[in-house]
């Protein structure tokens, strides 16, 4: 397990995935990351790449061929090297593999990097695309998983869900797993949300952002304690919780993809959400979480 240290933060962070396995605040000691349950959801906060969400029939067509991928891509459940490492910053890095090109044609070069900056821990996507010739088509997008509520004293129906910027924010609604992007809702995000567990029935909230400066905050009135995730140049922003488990987790997760549309055709160069990578080119994302 890699350990990252400053004055504020303590962060656990494995290698299988890249996932984050713990985040702690120094100064009381309270653990806001989700820490697994198999029979709730056995994951923490998984790199999703190289696709976002669900494939119609888990599978896609590129160039003449069909190749098959399950929800949210395999870096989630593959071993990343660690590159470069300090007591407050590590970079991780996974390419393709026989493996990889079996179910995705492409070469890549996927780096995480974490880093503490005082209370807040940095997480930067950077995805290379190595070939000469041909473009990189990729999704990705972040997952973490957060204790809620925070106190014993608490219950998960008293959690609050609040954005920033407050305001009334179009929302793709999902129909079983695939997005309905042609028929939005809207929802009114002016005044924090009291979340309960049926309103992840039909899924994940998936707010339309447009790429603005956006954060989410999860708030446990009892102590005041919750996280917050920054995020700019996201489309799209997830915050889901398993259901009918009722699990005390919610998830707060930055998308720079999505899943199929209701009304996909299959094809990759047409899957909603993608991006296209020119050879030899990089691009990064970027997401912070500041624990309080």
């Amino acid at each position: 397990m890699i350990k990252l240290e400053n004055d504020k933060l303590t962060v656990e962070i494995a290698q299988l995935g890249a996932q984050l396995h713990s985040i702690r605040r120094n100064d009381n000691q309270v653990e806001y990351l989700w820490q697994g349950d198999p029979a709730l959801w056995k994951r923490q906060a998984p790199v999703l790449f190289p696709f976002v969400g669900r494939l119609k029939d888990d599978q896609y067509e590129y160039r003449g061929k069909t190749y098959y991928q399950t929800q949210h891509g395999f870096a989630r459940d593959r071993e990343f090297k660690v590159i470069d490492q300090t007591n407050s910053r590590v970079v991780l890095e996974q390419t393709e593999d026989e493996e990889t090109l079996k179910v995705f044609p492409f070469a890549f070069q996927l780096r995480i990097i974490y880093e503490l900056a005082g209370d807040q821990l940095n997480v930067c996507y950077v995805v290379t695309n190595p070939d000469s010739k041909h473009s990189l088509i990729y999704a990705i997008g972040a997952h973490p998983g957060f204790n809620m509520p925070l106190s014993n004293d608490s219950t998960f129906e008293r959690v609050q869900l609040s954005v920033s910027p407050a305001e009334e924010y179009s929302r793709i609604v999902l129909n079983g797993p695939y997005n309905d992007s042609q028929n939005p809702i809207m929802i009114d995000m002016q005044k924090p949300l009291t979340i309960n567990h049926d309103l992840f029935k039909n899924d994940a909230l998936i707010f339309e952002t447009g790429g603005a400066k956006f954060t989410a905050t999860l708030t446990d009135p009892v102590n005041n304690h919750g996280v917050h995730v920054h995020t700019l140049g996201t489309q799209h922003f997830g915050v889901w919780s398993p259901y009918p488990a009722t699990a005390n987790l919610v998830c707060v997760e930055p998308w720079w993809g999505i899943a199929d549309n209701v009304n996909a055709d299959g094809k990759l160069l047409h899957k909603q959400g993608m991006h296209r990578l020119a050879p030899q080119d990089n691009d990064t994302y970027k997401f912070s979480i500041q624990p309080f």
